[in-house]
């Protein structure tokens, strides 16, 4: 893959609801196998696996989700899902995401469909193991080139607050927490990655500290926006797929640079009581 082609699939990637209702063909569905099982772990000795669902693919999410899964169309669905207790929900959304980047540079449109909030019915509904984490399916398939597949997928742009481009100053600061900023020329490209990275409701949870060399990324550990209970773990879920968006982007661009996954006993620089410390990355020059 082309490491511009793969840079571009991270700026345009959008979420696409409405899909044409032919199933991908059996060379590109094995192509999306690969892909699935070609992923850089956060942990590598948490257990990761996908499955390809093409039938009752509709009813499943009808199943899971009432009257909104009905507007879903998508032929084809991956069931990923991780055991391991290191980290668990951030590792998952870490490797999901370089799926569907990956996905969008094959031209094949991609929709995650959050499961947090009823993570144990998924379990049952799809036969996965009882301490299986499975933050969300992804559907996927060739977009709707209908005007009404095309509406209802800007629609929910829109009500979301995704139409937008994201301003840059809301989610990076430099070299103290309360000091929004543009980032250096040499950080712009990583966080312009970073900030167009998918998460559930749009909540954008996300927060990047450039201090003494190091990019620090912390999640709100509150967010209105994602609804009460089990769904605020989808911070810890969309700081994975953020990361992934950095680590693609610096595949692309040819830059080294090592993440660490951080504990609230890390230390960090100063941050407030709401950021949550998630991980850390350094950067070779």
């Amino acid at each position: 893959m082309a490491r511009a082609s793969l840079y571009q699939a991270i700026l345009v990637r959008r979420s696409v609801r409405r899909y044409d209702s032919q199933p991908l063909d059996e060379a590109t569905l094995e192509q999306v196998r690969a892909l699935a099982h070609n992923v850089q772990p956060l942990v590598p000795a948490n257990y990761f696996s996908v499955r390809l669902h093409s039938e009752g693919v509709r009813q499943d999410l009808v199943t899971l989700l009432g009257a909104y899964g009905r507007l879903i169309t998508s032929p084809h669905a991956l069931v990923p899902y991780l055991q391991g207790t290191v980290h668990p929900l951030t590792d998952l959304g870490y490797r999901v995401e370089q799926i569907v980047v990956r996905l969008t540079a094959l031209g094949i449109a991609t929709c995650y469909i959050g499961t947090l909030p009823h993570e144990e019915r998924a379990r049952d509904l799809l036969g996965l193991p009882s301490d299986a984490r499975i933050g969300a399916l992804v559907v996927f398939g060739r977009a709707a080139e209908t005007m009404g597949g095309r509406a209802l997928d800007g629609l929910v742009r829109c009500v979301l607050g995704r139409a937008k481009p994201p301003v840059l100053e809301r989610f990076f600061f430099l070299e103290r927490a309360d000091c929004p900023a543009q980032p250096p020329a040499s950080l712009r490209p990583l966080i312009e990655a970073a900030v167009r990275a998918p998460s559930a409701c749009n909540a954008q949870p996300w927060r990047f500290l450039w201090h003494d060399r190091y990019l620090s990324l912390f999640v709100l550990r509150h967010n209105p926006r994602y609804g009460p209970g089990a769904a605020q773990r989808y911070n810890l879920y969309d700081g994975g797929i953020v990361m992934a968006n950095i680590t693609l982007a610096m595949e692309a661009l040819g830059m080294q640079g090592r993440w660490q996954l951080l504990s609230e006993e890390t230390l960090v620089p100063p941050h407030p009581p709401a950021w949550l410390p998630l991980a850390q990355l350094s950067l070779a020059w």
